[in-house]
């Protein structure tokens, strides 16, 4: 039988493939602005990624690819046993706690115990439609979510390969979770102070997936990341912690060191598409309220040749802005807001 490390850095290394592919392929024109509460979720902090420019696209890929990794960490990873579904949450509840209270008395125990367990669970005879249904739920909400960024003739082909990451992470967990040695996913919120950045690799666009355990990881920017302020997480960060000393045999010391499986993305608020991303809403900005003013100017030379009115009477010298209406007045003033 393969080294389950070994078949399991092939696999999340695939995942992560898949799911950068996904979000270079499908999301590079968006033809209809999403709906508001689709909206609502984008995070504040990240600049608006809703235009057909390359950094835009960047952008959305990158928030593509954090919703996918959001979705599978907390409804696959991190449960307990992710075919028991939302419905018996209390329950996953309950074996975490369950787990943690044995784990904290005797390392060995809570091993045999959780592995046993879930071998159970995972060969039962309904184990498979079990899981099959869970993975369709998961499928619907993650589609639900990104195809609001994509143009509608792609939603078959979307929705295809949203099936085949979720059918490859579920799969891959399954396995995860039987071994003997605790295997952890995690994937923080952008503000968590409890989280070392610095372990994590920086979100690279021109990348097809990154490297696990750090190799091919990019040259460190001038500023720490400690220093820097993180936006978004990408992919989650999954690993082993060292074997514990009462499993160690003679063979095994390649065990005894912790084992990253996969690094986990994260993006800056300096990271380079977000510069790029604000560089063009820059360029952009003095272009729209150009055509503004230029529309104004126009309103204002129609108004100023405009005859006076059938009875001979100029314009109340109170209105100096002549028969303009109260709506042209309204866009002058959102003229000059953009101008402030």
């Amino acid at each position: 039988m393969a080294d389950f490390s070994s078949m399991s850095i092939e696999s999340f290394a695939e995942l992560s493939r898949l799911i950068v592919e996904v979000s270079k392929t499908y999301f590079t024109y968006l033809p209809i602005e999403p709906p508001p509460d689709i909206l609502a979720k984008i995070p504040s902090d990240i600049p608006q990624f809703l235009d057909n420019t390359p950094a835009s696209r960047e952008l959305r890929a990158a928030y593509v690819q954090h919703v996918i990794s959001k979705t599978l960490t907390y409804r696959i990873f991190q449960p307990f046993l992710f075919t028991l579904g939302r419905r018996y949450d209390k329950a996953d509840t309950f074996f975490q706690m369950l787990s943690i209270d044995i784990r904290r008395k005797s390392v060995r125990r809570e091993a045999f115990w959780r592995q046993q367990t879930l071998k159970a669970a995972y060969t039962t005879s309904d184990a498979k439609q079990a899981i099959n249904v869970v993975a369709a739920v998961i499928v619907d909400e993650i589609v639900d979510h990104i195809r609001h960024f994509t143009d509608p003739t792609h939603l078959d082909a979307l929705l295809t390969n949203v099936r085949k990451i979720v059918k490859l992470a579920a799969e891959t967990w399954r396995l995860a979770r039987v071994e003997r040695e605790l295997i952890t996913a995690t994937m923080p919120s952008a503000e968590d102070e409890q989280t070392a950045n610095e372990e994590w690799e920086e979100f690279d666009y021109e990348s097809n997936a990154p490297l696990p355990g750090g190799e091919g990881a990019a040259e460190p920017p001038l500023m720490p990341k400690k220093f820097r302020r993180p936006l978004l997480r990408m992919l989650p960060r999954i690993f082993r912690g060292a074997v514990h000393e009462d499993f160690l045999t003679e063979d095994d010391h390649e065990k005894a060191s912790p084992c990253t499986y996969l690094r986990g993305v994260i993006l800056y608020s300096d990271s380079p598409s977000v510069l790029a991303r604000r560089a063009e809403m820059f360029k952009k900005k003095p272009e729209a309220v150009g055509v503004i003013d230029d529309a104004e100017d126009a309103r204002l030379r129609a108004a100023s040749a405009t005859p006076p009115n059938a009875s001979g009477r100029s314009p109340s010298p109170k209105s100096p802005l002549g028969n303009r209406s109260p709506r042209s007045r309204r866009s002058r003033e959102r003229a000059f807001g953009h101008d402030d």
